[in-house]
């Protein structure tokens, strides 16, 4: 009888447990193990299933195996694939022809194992061992990063690092709504760079007594880092190539996110974190819904077949109304948006012993652009195509919408609160959608308003930067005496 490794192919599962143990390592710290194993259960079961079609079909547990691993493969590592050959400028790095490769590959295989006799018990002690070594490597790292954890290596001026804070016992503790709405352009780069009269909302603003910040711009134009560099009143200190972003770099900002001084200041003065945000908060995790795999878990996924192709091309497969890959997926957003200004909107309703801080983070006007110019709905192919490319006509039509949901959140929460509570209105950057670092200006250019209940705005001024927001607010509210920083606008790009 032959070995135990030649005769069982192991292979099989151990393929999609290391694909998502070795995306684990890579992304070690910011995908919790519970997470990583049930999206390996699923790609295990996935396999199952091709497994038992063609056991049926070839009546032979190995090659029924192979066939199955080489499935499987192709999906799991297609991303790979396919940035190997954009990178390396091998003309083949597209949909058609790489799925085409491999179908032809895939039936010419079938059909050779389908007339052999051949037993493969070679192939599958190879197989079984690579994949064993494979796994062994990566559960090493995984074990050597949990017992010798890195310091996060994306850092912040020194002035984050403070830890301890004046409490203002005589200070007036307002609760305070941070409105974050994500890619919200400035009044007037809308105006000079857009042709859009963004005048509805400054309106509304000013009669409800905002302070507009008309030149306000962003330090960053990528989320991760805007957001990391606001709340932690800080430039980010170390990043080690602004023209090529790694995935390491947005993991380090998430971190610095997670335990920010912001919230640690807010803390020290009593305040309660109600985080309404797509970040996790240090004792504060997102309220956000995610949808059957968790979210950080695309750290993983989004590098398969399934999810390059949605991305890429979902759009293409709507049919009258309905989508074949939509689910829960292309509306999340929308759905998330609306329970996260109706629980803001609840929040401003409650009476609590201690001021309150709340952060709802808004995917608005971000993309997906649901809805047209008029509040009509938009066709599922058309937010697809919309999401992938970017158009600045539909991010422009998208604007009016945006608006009254912020009028709407703002009304609602002046209204419940009497005008007694702080309301920070801004975006992390405006509308980016540019590759030529001389046109880029733009994207710093965004919204910054804010209600302070006595109407007094002396320490702002028009050309802040995010920055300096929360030093401004900060100062005023609690008197700390926080030393502004220069602002400035860092251009980054993401590594190819």
């Amino acid at each position: 009888m032959k070995p135990f490794l030649q005769r069982a192919p192991l292979f099989l599962f151990l393929i999609p447990l290391f694909f998502v143990l070795h995306g684990y390592s890579e992304n070690f710290g910011y995908i919790d193990f519970s997470s990583a194993m049930l999206l390996a259960i699923t790609y295990g079961g996935g396999a199952s299933v091709i497994y038992f079609i063609f056991l049926r079909v070839y009546k032979d547990i190995i090659k029924a195996s192979l066939i199955t691993s080489y499935i499987i493969s192709f999906y799991l590592f297609f991303g790979a694939i396919m940035d190997f050959l954009k990178d390396h400028h091998i003309p083949l790095n597209r949909y058609s022809i790489l799925s085409t490769i491999f179908l032809i590959s895939l039936i010419a295989f079938a059909i050779y194992l389908k007339r052999t006799w051949h037993v493969f018990y070679k192939a599958t002690l190879f197989l079984n061992l690579l994949m064993i070594i494979y796994v062994i490597i990566d559960l090493s790292s995984v074990a050597y990063k949990i017992i010798n954890p890195k310091a996060n290596k994306l850092s912040v001026y020194s002035f984050a690092n403070k830890k301890s804070y004046p409490t203002c016992k005589e200070c007036l503790k307002p609760d305070i709504y941070f409105l974050l709405f994500d890619s919200y352009t400035g009044t007037k780069t809308l105006k000079e760079r857009y042709h859009y009269d963004n005048s509805r909302l400054d309106t509304f603003l000013l009669d409800r007594g905002f302070s507009i910040q008309k030149k306000s711009r962003s330090n960053y134009f990528f989320t991760a880092f805007s957001m990391a560099s606001a709340l932690n009143m800080s430039y980010i200190d170390y990043v080690p190539n602004v023209s090529a972003c790694t995935l390491e770099d947005y993991q380090n900002c998430i971190n610095n996110i997670k335990e920010n001084e912001v919230i640690n200041i807010l803390s020290s003065q009593g305040y309660d974190i109600v985080n309404y945000s797509v970040f996790d908060l240090a004792g504060n995790p997102s309220k956000v819904n995610q949808y059957f795999l968790p979210l950080k878990t695309k750290l993983i996924s989004g590098s398969t077949f399934g999810d390059r192709f949605i991305r890429d091309l979902g759009w293409i497969f709507t049919f009258k109304n309905f989508n074949l890959f939509s689910g829960n997926t292309i509306y999340s957003s929308l759905n998330n948006n609306n329970n996260i200004i109706s629980a803001v909107e609840r929040e401003s309703q409650k009476q609590n012993p201690h001021p309150r801080f709340v952060y709802a983070h808004l995917y608005l006007p971000h993309a997906p652009y649901y809805f047209d110019k008029n509040g009509n709905p938009k066709k599922e192919a058309e937010i697809f195509k919309e999401t992938a490319e970017l158009p600045l006509q539909a991010y422009l039509d998208y604007l009016p919408y945006t608006e009254s949901k912020a009028e709407e959140a703002i009304n609602t929460i002046m209204n419940n609160t009497n005008g007694e509570a702080v309301i920070i209105f801004m975006s992390d950057h405006a509308f980016n959608n540019y590759t030529i670092k001389s046109d880029s200006v733009y994207s710093f250019q965004n919204q910054n308003a804010v209600y302070f209940p006595d109407k007094d705005y002396h320490l702002f001024y028009d050309s802040i930067t995010n920055v300096n927001q929360f030093k401004v607010i900060f100062n005023k509210m609690f008197k700390l005496n926080i030393p502004l920083l220069k602002d400035s606008v860092i251009f980054l790009r993401d590594k190819k």
